[in-house]
Formats: structure tokens, C-alpha cells, sequence
């Protein structure tokens, strides 16, 4: 399994403790013990975090190799959306532990709908645009101890109605491909 995750000296890597090698071997060493008992899903949370370009561009290009040859599905749990670009292909964004937005990758990047994810993506830096500033979503995340009533994103959303504040909205269909929790789409 090591040899199938890329490492071409499994001997070297079998006896050896995680401090002696690199980030890509110890995400490579972690995805092989994932997949010694073949599962029908991976979850990987974050799995190129602390990882130079290089060595991330290699562990997604494992990760879609996988997707492929063990016909697997991969639950990806990540915050950096050049990932998300890269390997997804259904994608659901969460903000205070709710989904806010379910769709494809492709109308993630085109056509967000939920004012979270709109402001997630002005505030990642784009090759093709020269920007002076990036985007922001004002204000902080709530805390789990101060929820804020009604929709957990209001205080912070430029939306915001007064039905926002006073109610949590639904996860509804908008459209074949998109979901989302928003009063704003309520009548479609």
C-alpha cells in the first residue's frame, strides 16, 4: 500500500517513527493505512495543511489518483478553496456548523449564492485581476456560547433583514444543482 501512495522505498519508511520523516511521507504513510481496508469513503481533513506548494500539488494529485483507481469517494474537509477548485466535485459550505450553501464546484466558483460563500471567495486573491484589496467579511464567527438568534450569519451579512435576525431559515433546492439557507431565496 505504501508503494501505491507513492513511496518508492516502503522498507525504508515501514520501521521508521513519524519525527524522522517529511510532511508529504507522513500524509502519504497516513493515507496508505487509510486505505489498507479498502474503504468506500476517505475523509481527509485538511490533508495538505503545513505542506509547501510542491508537496500539496502531489498529495491532491494522489488524492484524485485514488478517487480513480480505488474507486473511492473523499470527503474533503479544508478551508483553502484552491483545494476545493482542484479535487472537488460537489461541494458544501458551512459556516457556524450549519451547511449554508450544497452545490457543484462549478457554480461554487461562477455563481455562489449564500452571501457567506460570495464573501469567501472576494476575499481569495485572483491571478487574472489586479486588486488593491482584497474583499472581507466584516465582523468575527460567533462562538458556540454566543450563537446568535435566528440566521448565524446575519451580523455579519450585508443582506441582512429583520426576518434574518428573528429566524433560522431552512436549507431549500434553488435550482437542480444548488441548495441553500438563505431568506433571500425564500419565494423561488
Amino acid at each position: 500500500m505504501l508503494e501505491k501512495v507513492g513511496i518508492s522505498r516502503p522498507d525504508k519508511v515501514y520501521d521508521s517513527y513519524p519525527h524522522l520523516l517529511s510532511g508529504g511521507m507522513r500524509q502519504r504513510v497516513m493515507i496508505a493505512i487509510a486505505l489498507a481496508c479498502n474503504p468506500s469513503i476517505l475523509i481527509a481533513d485538511e490533508p495538505t495543511t503545513a505542506l509547501d506548494v510542491t508537496i500539496q500539488s502531489q498529495i491532491l494529485d494522489l488524492l484524485n489518483e485514488i478517487k480513480n483507481d480505488f474507486d473511492t469517494s473523499i470527503l474533503l474537509i479544508t478551508h483553502d478553496l484552491g483545494v476545493v477548485a482542484e479535487i472537488a466535485d460537489e461541494v458544501l459550505v458551512m459556516y457556524a456548523g450549519k451547511i449554508v450553501e450544497d452545490t457543484n464546484v462549478y457554480d461554487l466558483f461562477n455563481n455562489p449564492k449564500h452571501p457567506y460563500t460570495k464573501g469567501l471567495l472576494s476575499s481569495t486573491p485572483k491571478i487574472k485581476e489586479d486588486r488593491e484589496v482584497l474583499g472581507y467579511i466584516k465582523g468575527t464567527v460567533p462562538t458556540p456560547k454566543k450563537m446568535p438568534k435566528g440566521c448565524k450569519f446575519h451580523p455579519r451579512c450585508p443582506y441582512a433583514m429583520e426576518k434574518c435576525v428573528q429566524n433560522e431559515p431552512e436549507l431549500i433546492q434553488i435550482d437542480e444543482s444548488t441548495k441553500v439557507r438563505c431568506w433571500l431565496f425564500e419565494d423561488n
